[in-house]
């Protein structure tokens, strides 16, 4: 796995911005004893043996030029003890010189009103510079009393060398971690795009060609999602699965996500009843469940801030794709926790989200949407509840109205709905109906009578429909009725939630539940043929 590592750079107002404040600190506390410091800190720096194997490594590494200009800079400098036995490498510049180097004034002085405060380094990432009880420390190091002043800047001694840590993505993606498996999907979206306009010419290739010294920006459609795990900007929580946690996590996920693929026919008989055939296991089937079932792996894992999940408001906790985990502590039992840079890590080798909560959901069909609605032999109107007091009752407030077009009783009002996002999962599913006074208050109640009738892909790849349900009991003219419709095993998932579109498609409407009214010629002065309906309900059955 290729090791990854995303700088990202203030900008230039805001560097303009801090410049003029810290021009400010220290022309008001770090000269008001009338004496100047001419030396830079290089200078200052070489003139302490205490610092001369800090000296010696910062040399190397070309550094001591950089800490001569005009630039300020405050140096939080190792002394020998600390540097002892330590060996340059090739990530001593950026993981261990420009992680002991920051630009503009941190003294003291910036200590007096807080405890703590952000210091962003040379290399991107932030450490804290803290004062607690009158001790001073720099990333939990202690700060040695004494601040020395330079020309261009100031040294703090420390006693032992600040620790580096990779940020999360930085992290995840590091050979040898044992999170291979979480790298290489999170970095299949991973796009570097040539930025003309930022980069610069150094001249022509043999063919003529523009030669440049290239800046590519970068772009992740799933961190941009889910969180920017590569900013050193940003804090999240974040639950990482180990190589063998992500095994575990599809050998339990994959009948779920189970799928059909390509459409071998498509027609529509009886009106809006489809009927159509889907090849099963081919590349197309195979491609989709891994796709699906890695999106839901990955959805869950992060969290916005550094989260302490046995203490949250309201016993809660939501992810950043908005799932709500209620009492979340149970998803960190057994994971082991991990520092880095943006936040904090907790590596797991079982990952514990429950489906219910995370990628087996409660599927809920507002009547209302005409997205992926049918009908026939009906007009529809939409009815709204906020006006009377089953306000709390109707979900979202809204539900459809379906009223008959003809006396006919073969001709009775269908209303056919799709149902989105549904796994190879068994289901409860119910219907559920509201009283005509659920949008005119003092109306006359009414009852109807219903059948329905359930479409989906069988095993054999055949979209058809079962035989017909009969609703077990008319509805209720004066209140809501929850309709227990039947429970079903589907044998496929045709699940279109993921954000993330491909190439690689199949049918999104291949759940159907039709609903009819069912009230013969010499039942109408019992029951009217108008039905009223709230939402369908697909409930997972855990098992």
């Amino acid at each position: 796995m290729k090791k990854i590592m995303i700088k990202i750079s203030l900008a230039a107002g805001a560097l303009a911005v801090m410049a003029g404040c810290q021009d400010n600190l220290w022309d008001e506390h770090y000269g008001l004893d009338g004496t100047v410091e001419t030396r830079n800190l290089m200078q200052v720096l070489e003139s302490m043996p205490e610092y001369s194997e800090f000296c010696s490594v910062v040399k190397r590494a070309g550094l001591d030029s950089v800490l001569a200009t005009d630039q300020t800079f405050t140096v939080w400098a190792p002394d020998n003890e600390a540097m002892a036995g330590y060996t340059v490498n090739a990530e001593t510049k950026s993981q261990f010189l420009e992680n002991h180097i920051s630009r503009y004034l941190y003294g003291g002085v910036d200590l007096a009103d807080t405890s703590s405060v952000r210091v962003k380094m040379l290399n991107g990432k932030s450490q804290d510079y803290a004062r607690e009880n009158g001790n001073y420390t720099f990333a939990g190091v202690p700060v040695k009393a004494e601040e020395i002043p330079a020309g261009n800047g100031l040294v703090h001694g420390l006693s032992r060398i600040a620790p580096f840590y990779y940020n999360l993505y930085e992290n995840i993606c590091q050979e040898g971690n044992g999170t291979d498996s979480l790298a290489a999907f999170l970095t299949s979206f991973d796009e570097y795009t040539f930025n003309e306009e930022k980069s610069t010419a150094i001249g022509k290739n043999a063919s003529g060609q523009i030669v440049y010294d290239s800046i590519f920006d970068f772009n992740n459609d799933w961190l941009r999602r889910y969180g920017h795990l590569h900013s050193e900007d940003s804090v999240y929580t974040m639950i990482v699965p180990s190589d063998e946690g992500w095994k575990k996590s599809r050998g339990r996920m994959a009948e779920y996500f189970r799928t059909f693929g390509e459409t071998l026919k498509d027609t529509v008989k009886s009106l809006i009843i489809p009927d159509r055939e889907y090849a099963v296991s081919t590349a197309l089937s195979d491609s989709l469940s891994e796709a699906w079932m890695k999106q839901a792996i990955c959805m869950d894992l992060v969290f916005r801030k550094d989260v302490d999940f046995s203490s949250v408001p309201g016993d809660s906790l939501a992810s950043t794709s908005g799932n709500v985990f209620h009492h979340p502590s149970y998803l960190l039992a057994g994971a082991v926790e991990e520092p880095v840079s943006n936040g904090r890590i907790w590596k797991t080798d079982d990952l514990l989200h429950k489906p219910e909560e995370s990628w087996l959901k409660t599927i809920v069909v507002e009547a209302e949407n005409t997205s992926g609605r049918e009908s026939n032999y009906a007009v529809i109107s939409s009815r709204s509840s906020s006006a009377t007091l089953f306000r709390d009752s109707v979900s979202e407030q809204r539900f459809i109205e379906v009223t008959a077009t003809s006396e006919n009783p073969r001709q009775q009002p269908i209303v056919q709905f799709t149902v989105p996002n549904t796994l190879a999962a068994r289901y409860n599913v119910y219907c559920v109906f509201a009283p005509a006074c659920a949008y005119m208050e003092g109306v006359e109640a009414d009852s109807t009578k219903v059948n329905f009738y359930l479409n989906y892909v069988h095993e054999d790849g055949r979209m058809y429909e079962d035989e017909v349900i009969v609703g077990e009991t008319p509805t209720n003219g004066s209140t809501m009725t929850k309709m227990f419709v039947t429970q079903i095993k589907l044998p496929y998932a045709n699940y279109s939630e993921s954000p993330f579109s491909g190439p690689e498609t199949q049918d999104n409407d291949c759940v159907k539940l039709r609903v009819q009214a069912n009230v013969a010629r010499n039942e109408t002065t019992k029951y009217t043929r108008t039905m009223r309906i709230d939402c369908l309900i697909f409930e997972p059955v855990i098992e």
